[in-house]
């Protein structure tokens, strides 16, 4: 079915197709229920037969109808036509801010902080209703003739994102330059995802292009993985640090060091815009971007009607104006030529050629106009061997036509000999390999065979030659590994000796009562059973007197409490008879008599009077 010239809906008379992308097709159409211009977006047919796509399309769509702010593109409606979903939005009169960068190369500090202010803003009330936008990119964010900034697509990223048609083994979803580390991990997106990605967008602005650059998407996801994003004023230090901050905050591979949210976010960027030099605002800037509608019928204007001319009169006449015309041509391309090239001086930015095979930058320098001239080599272990570490000016500098720009190519990484240190003590490895150049990692283990603090094993062996730098792991000797202490409760104290001494333990014998162990009987071990200790340490073996004997004390005349006190204090179980017919409170009588042996444990009787 032709979409141009059709109705959708019954209502969405569709006028012209505006743009394409990888979800679908954008259409200008006319509201004819409500007699305004609007935007519609035909979703890819194949997107229907993806069922979860299209109930996460429903679902993201009622989400994102109940955003309203004037930095958002509103949603007005979605349905579907001849088995093909629809969204229905705002129609913004301007261009997108992908186009905005490709006419101005890039933009000055202040035009970076106007656009970045009210995506924060629009950002921070997406994020206020639970909406993850997922997709911020150049492409998503528009300017009204008016300088106003809009974000577009809201609802229809994180939909198409988790549909099974998205989902090819071995890619990413998303405009990869401005995926965050999570995104490629297939974590979940959270508002600091969002940050993330304006982040990246600011660093474009700033520089003029995208701060990781690839032969595919997955090499440059592996740098989103692998390196942070470097400061925009590495390419042109002409950024001031503040917004440097705010990019480096935004853009933090871990997202617990990014902005708490939008909002804070934007409070940053609004300090970092305090006293920015002033320049072409974004109405201005819209205004450079050549018109892609037509304008409108002419004007009609009154004509006077010329007397007949004869054919022949006609064709001299056309032969010499175009004559004319050629020869004026000619002269002025001369001319301006030669005034282009030799009169009027010519800037370039150089670009970064960071991991550019040296031919391929070379090339690519002459194209601009420059001279490449081959400094010295550098060993680098992020560079291969022959691509670019760095040029000289540095990339992002405006450079003149024909001008000198010193290529510095990467020697890859510098190797060393890496020493063999097992059997060294602690002190002496660390010593050796940082002298060496390497990173020593260490780590301990218990060893039978070698001595404490001396080296068991290291990572990667000795005696050959590794990249210089590497990290080596040192495990260090840390003893015999321990040994448990087994449970020797009531055996003999001859046999709990000798099992204590088979295990490599020395043994000290401490003697103590016990109302419950026979005397001669272990009642337990200094470290408790079940513990552990290293080999050859001293283990003390408790073993038992029996139970504690005494002589019973006199007790009579001591009143009753004094009497159960200090009997009680010996270990003795009390036994109170109280005598009947008695006044007072105190002991009568004792039984066993005072000087009879007793045991800790036994029970003593006395006889107090009544009361």
């Amino acid at each position: 079915m032709s979409v141009i010239e059709s109705t959708i809906d019954g209502r969405y008379e569709v006028i012209t197709r505006v743009a394409a992308g990888g979800m679908g097709e954008v259409y200008r159409a006319h509201d004819s229920v409500l007699g305004r211009e609007v935007a519609i977006k035909i979703l890819h047919p194949h997107l229907a037969g993806d069922r979860g796509f299209v109930d996460r399309f429903r679902r993201e769509a009622r989400a994102a109808a109940i955003l309203n702010h004037p930095s958002i593109v509103g949603v007005y409606d979605w349905g579907t036509t001849d088995g093909t979903y629809f969204m229905v939005m705002e129609f913004v009169h301007g261009t997108n801010l992908r186009a905005l960068l490709a006419e101005a190369g890039r933009f000055e500090p202040s035009q970076v902080v106007e656009v970045a202010m009210p995506v924060l803003a629009a950002l921070d009330h997406a994020h206020g209703h639970g909406i993850v936008h997922r997709d911020i990119k150049p492409e998503n964010i528009l300017i009204a003739h008016d300088g106003t900034v809009k974000v577009a697509d809201f609802g229809l990223a994180r939909a198409y994102a988790e549909s099974n048609v998205s989902q090819a083994e071995g890619t990413v979803t998303g405009t990869v330059q401005y995926l965050a580390p999570e995104q490629i991990q297939g974590d979940p997106a959270d508002p600091r995802t969002d940050l993330y990605a304006l982040g990246v967008v600011m660093f474009e602005l700033l520089t003029g292009e995208p701060p990781f650059t690839g032969e595919t998407s997955m090499a440059i996801a592996y740098q989103h993985l692998s390196s942070a994003v470097p400061a925009p004023s590495r390419l042109d230090p002409n950024v001031p640090r503040a917004l440097d901050r705010a990019v480096l905050h935004a853009t933090a591979r871990d997202r617990e060091e990014r902005p708490a949210s939008a909002r804070t976010l934007r409070d940053e960027v609004a300090r970092a815009g305090v006293g920015l030099p002033p320049a072409l605002g974004l109405v201005q800037l819209v205004g450079l971007v050549p018109p892609t509608e037509a304008a409108g019928p002419e004007r009609a204007t009154t004509v006077t009607i010329p007397r007949p001319v004869s054919p022949k009169v006609l064709r001299r006449r056309r032969i010499r104006a175009a004559a004319a015309l050629v020869l004026l041509l000619a002269l002025l391309g001369v001319g301006g030529w030669a005034a282009w090239v030799y009169a009027i001086p010519h800037y370039v930015r150089l670009p970064s050629l960071t991991g550019v095979p040296q031919d391929q930058a070379m090339a690519r320098l002459r194209g601009l106009g420059l001279t490449p001239r081959i400094g010295p080599g550098e060993f680098s272990t992020s560079v291969e061997s022959g691509a670019i570490i760095r040029t000289d000016p540095a990339a992002g500098t405006k450079v003149r036509t024909r001008h000198a720009v010193t290529i510095i190519p990467s020697k890859g990484p510098e190797l060393a000999l890496l020493p063999d240190v097992r059997g060294a003590t602690q002190a002496d490895a660390v010593a050796a390999l940082t002298s060496a150049g390497f990173t020593p990692l260490v780590v301990t283990a218990p060893s039978e065979t070698v001595p404490k603090g001396h080296v068991i094993d290291q990572n990667p062996e000795g005696g050959h030659q590794v990249v210089k730098g590497l990290g080596v792991t040192v495990t260090v000797s840390t003893g015999p590994p321990p040994v448990q202490i087994p449970d020797l409760a009531s055996q003999p104290q001859a046999s709990a000796q000798t099992a204590l001494e088979n295990l490599g333990f020395t043994v000290k014998i401490k003697q103590d009562f016990s109302d419950t162990i026979p005397a001669g009987d272990v009642i337990g071990t200094d470290p408790p059973a079940g513990s552990s200790a290293p080999k050859g340490s001293k283990i003390t073996l408790i073993v038992s007197k029996g139970p504690k004997s005494f002589a019973m004390p006199e007790v009579r005349g001591m009143t009753m409490e004094a009497a159960k006190a200090e009997l009680q204090g010996l270990g003795l179980v009390v036994d109170v008879i109280v005598l009947p017919g008695t006044n007072g409170d105190q002991v009568v009588l004792q039984s066993p008599n005072p000087g009879t042996t007793v045991h800790a444990g036994d029970t003593v009787k006395i006889y107090v009077t009544g009361p």
